[in-house]
C-alpha cells in the first residue's frame, strides 16, 4: 500500500509517499513573530487621507468651479469610500476625472471626516465643517494676531494659492492637498457679483429674562449674537403666528407671512465681539416670539441681504397686576355695650387695580383713633371705649407701601346714656 495512489475506479485510500513529513508543514506563528512583522506605522493614530482636486480631461488638477471677482468655488475629493474612475460597477463615465476618483455614494465618502480646513497659502484659513467636499470661498481668517483674527474678503484681479486638509472628530488633521492657484477676474459690469453677507450662526439668544407684562405697561426683549465681519447692519424680525411652519411671503422676498420687523442695529465698531439689541416694549401678554436676525451689507456693489439665523422661539408670560393702593374697606353695624364700640371691618377686594392692604387706620371724624395691622386679605375687629352719650362718626382707610386708599362709608351714632 505504500506506493498506491488515489484510484477513482477502486476508491482505494490515498497514502503518503515515502519521506512525507508527519508533522504540520506550516505551524502557527508565535506572538513574538507577529509583533516583529508589524509595519512601521502600526499603532499610529488614524488620520484622514490627503484630499485631491478634481482633474480636467487632460489630467490637470482643477478644484475651481465658478470663479468670480469676490468668490472662488472649490471642489475636492475626500478619497474615502470613493469609487475608482474606471469602475464598471456601476458604470461611470471616464471624464472629467480620468485617473482620479468619482464621488460614488455620499453615504460612504466621508467616514470619520469631521470637516476640512481650506488654507490660503501665506494668508490665512477657513473651515468647512461636516462631510462636504466643496465650498464657495468668499474670504478667510487672517490669524497674524491670534487674539484678534480678521476676516479678509476675496479681492478681484488677485491670485490665490489654496490647499485643503481633512480633520477627524479627534481634531487630527491629515496631509494637505497639492496647492491650487486661482486668479479672480476683474470687477466689471458684466462680471459683477455681490456675495451675500454672513448670517448669525445659530448663536442668537436672550440677553435677559423675558419681560413681565403688567397693567402699567410692557417691557423689551434683549437679544445678543456673535458679531459677523463684513456686515453693515442687522435686521431683527419676529413672527407672532401660532404656526411653526409659516409659508413664504410672495410679496416680500426672503420673508415669511406674518414677519414683523422689530428694528435694526448698526454694526458695532472696535473690538466688540458680541452684538446686543433691545426691542421696543412688548405689551401683549402671552405673545408668541419667533425671533430671527439677518445681516445686511452695503458697499460699492449695492446692498446684499444674508440668510436668517436659526429662529429663537419663546412666549411671554401671562399678565400680572401691578401693585396698587388698597381699595375702600366696609364698616358694618356693631352693638355698643357699656360704652365700648365694636367695629367690624370687611377688607377691600384685591384685583388688577387694587393691591392688598397691610394696615387699617380708623378715624372719628378727622381724628385718627386707631391703627391696626392685619394678615394679607383679612381685617381685624376694632373695639373703642367711649363715654356715655358720646357721638361718633367712624371711617376706615386701608393702606400699604404705596399709600392709603379711599375711606369707607361713615358709620355714625351715639353711645348709650348709661
Amino acid at each position: 500500500m505504500a506506493d498506491e495512489t488515489w484510484n477513482l475506479e477502486t476508491n482505494s485510500e490515498l497514502t503518503a509517499e515515502p519521506g512525507s513529513p508527519v508533522a504540520l508543514v506550516n505551524p502557527p506563528r508565535t506572538a513574538e513573530q507577529h509583533v516583529a512583522d508589524r509595519p512601521a506605522e502600526y499603532g499610529d493614530r488614524v488620520v484622514p487621507p490627503k484630499p485631491t482636486w478634481y482633474k480636467t480631461t487632460d489630467g490637470d488638477d482643477t478644484g475651481a468651479g465658478r470663479v468670480e471677482p469676490r468668490e472662488i468655488q472649490l471642489f475636492w475629493h475626500s478619497n474615502i469610500g470613493e469609487i475608482a474612475a474606471h469602475s464598471q460597477m456601476p458604470p461611470l463615465p471616464p471624464t472629467p476625472d480620468e485617473g482620479g476618483y468619482n464621488l460614488g455614494s455620499r453615504g460612504l465618502d466621508h467616514i470619520y471626516i469631521a470637516g476640512h480646513r481650506v488654507t490660503v497659502t501665506g494668508e490665512g484659513d477657513t473651515t468647512v465643517p461636516g462631510g462636504d467636499t466643496d465650498v464657495i470661498l468668499t474670504g478667510y481668517w487672517d490669524r497674524t494676531d491670534p487674539a484678534h483674527p480678521q476676516w479678509v474678503r476675496i479681492q478681484p484681479e488677485t491670485s490665490y494659492t489654496v490647499t485643503v486638509a481633512a480633520y477627524n472628530h479627534d481634531n487630527v488633521y491629515g496631509p494637505e492637498s497639492d496647492p491650487l492657484t486661482v486668479t479672480t477676474p476683474a470687477l466689471g459690469y458684466d462680471r459683477q457679483h455681490t456675495t451675500l453677507p454672513p448670517g448669525p450662526v445659530n448663536d442668537l439668544q436672550f440677553g435677559a429674562p423675558l419681560p413681565v407684562i403688567t397693567s402699567s405697561g410692557g417691557g423689551p426683549v434683549i437679544l445678543r449674537w456673535n458679531k459677523q465681519l463684513g456686515v453693515t447692519k442687522y435686521e431683527v424680525y419676529n413672527n407672532p403666528s401660532r404656526e411653526t411652519d409659516v409659508p413664504m411671503d410672495l410679496t416680500r422676498p426672503g420673508l415669511n407671512v406674518g414677519d414683523v420687523k422689530l428694528g435694526e442695529i448698526n454694526q458695532p465698531t472696535g473690538n466688540t465681539q458680541t452684538v446686543t439689541t433691545t426691542t421696543p416694549n412688548l405689551t401683549t401678554p402671552e405673545l408668541r416670539l419667533a425671533l430671527k436676525v439677518r445681516s445686511v451689507r452695503t458697499d460699492a456693489n449695492g446692498t446684499a441681504v444674508g440668510p436668517f439665523s436659526t429662529v429663537l422661539r419663546s412666549q411671554l408670560p401671562p399678565a400680572t397686576a401691578t401693585p396698587g393702593k388698597a381699595g375702600a374697606p366696609t364698616l358694618t353695624e356693631s352693638p355698643v355695650v357699656g360704652g365700648q364700640v365694636k367695629l367690624t371691618l370687611v377688607p377691600p377686594p384685591i384685583g388688577p387695580v387694587n393691591g392688598a392692604p397691610t394696615y387699617y387706620a380708623v378715624y372719628d371724624g378727622t381724628r385718627k383713633v386707631a391703627t391696626v395691622s392685619a394678615p394679607l386679605g383679612t381685617a381685624p375687629h376694632v373695639t373703642l371705649a367711649y363715654k356715655p352719650s358720646q357721638a361718633y362718626s367712624f371711617t376706615v382707610v386701608a393702606g400699604n407701601s404705596l399709600g392709603t386708599g379711599t375711606a369707607s362709608t361713615a358709620l355714625t351714632g351715639t353711645t348709650p346714656a348709661s
